[in-house]
Formats: structure tokens, C-alpha cells, sequence
């Protein structure tokens, strides 16, 4: 059996599919065949955050060439590594004015609760991510208002370092 692994975003969601093919043939799919689309999309509206599939028909055979019927598995990945690294990258190296102010904690959450958060950050939880999310644990409405104030920060951040011109090396600073 040959198996390929391939990603998309549904709905937000980041999903991996890994086909399993048979053995006789060296197909390699670009993209996920439609059918298999359909079948995790309906699953996802029903709930469901993995599956597997068998004898699905590739694209191809959907429209009467030679083609493969498909088996595997998908999932959504529940934690994505790349936003981890963007996040922990902007908080090792962000400037200044790039990190979680009192003014950013208030714009997000107004004046009294944005404060009181703010006090929390910097004191109890001394500017730690992890402590801090916790910290919304059974509230999460402002754990989410959090996340997006953080992906604001990371986006800033991301966008001044892709401005920055190279070095004489071609490096950028």
C-alpha cells in the first residue's frame, strides 16, 4: 500500500488526509479529491474531528477515466506548530511596541476588565503565556478575546520584520 499525506484549511480548520492507494499504481495527488472533501466536510458539520474512509472514488474516477478508489483517514490537527512558532517567536523577539500593553488589554476588553487583566499579566502572572491562558479557564469568551489580541501582536511583529531591508549578506536585521 502507498500512503500520501496532504493538508487543507476547512472552516478555519487545519485537516489532514493521509490516502492510502494501492500498491499498482505511482499516482501522486496534488490536492485531496473532492470526494473525500465531501466526506470529512459532512462529518466535521456533524461533530466529528477525525474518521476514515474506504473506497472513495478519486476525481478521476468520478468522471469515468481510469482512476483509483481511495481509503485513509483524515483529522483536523488540534494544535498547529506553525502558529505555535509565530507566537513564541514574537514573544522571544518582539520590540517594545509590539508586546501586550495596558492600552492593548483595554482596547480589547475595556476599561475595568481590561485593566484588571492587565494587572494579572504583569503581576501574578508575570508575562507568561501559559499562566495567562490558564488564567481564563471557565471564561471563554475573553480566553478567545485574548488569543486574537496575541495574533494582533504576532501580525505587527510579523509585518516589521518582513519590511526590514537585508544586511550586505542578504540577511535581514
Amino acid at each position: 500500500m502507498n500512503t500520501q499525506k496532504l493538508t487543507t484549511s476547512f472552516f478555519g480548520h487545519k485537516v489532514e488526509v493521509t490516502l492510502v492507494t494501492a500498491d499498482d499504481g505511482d499516482k501522486c495527488y496534488a490536492s485531496i479529491p473532492n470526494s473525500v472533501v465531501d466526506l470529512f466536510s459532512e462529518r466535521m458539520e456533524c461533530g466529528e474531528r477525525e474518521g476514515s474512509f474506504e473506497n472513495l472514488p478519486d476525481d478521476e474516477l468520478n468522471s469515468g477515466a481510469d482512476g483509483h478508489a481511495l481509503s485513509g483517514h483524515w483529522r483536523i490537527i488540534e494544535i498547529d506548530y506553525r502558529k505555535i512558532v509565530r507566537i513564541l517567536t514574537w514573544k522571544g523577539e518582539c520590540a517594545s511596541h509590539e508586546a501586550l500593553t495596558e492600552e492593548s488589554f483595554v482596547r480589547h476588553f475595556g476599561n475595568a476588565a481590561g485593566g484588571r487583566y492587565y494587572k494579572k499579566w504583569k503581576g501574578r502572572f508575570r508575562f507568561d503565556l501559559c499562566r495567562m491562558l490558564a488564567g481564563f479557564e471557565g471564561n471563554d469568551s475573553d480566553g478567545q478575546r485574548f488569543c486574537d489580541m496575541i495574533a494582533e501582536e504576532v501580525r505587527k511583529y510579523e509585518r516589521r520584520r518582513s519590511e526590514k531591508q537585508p544586511d550586505l549578506y542578504g540577511r535581514r536585521e
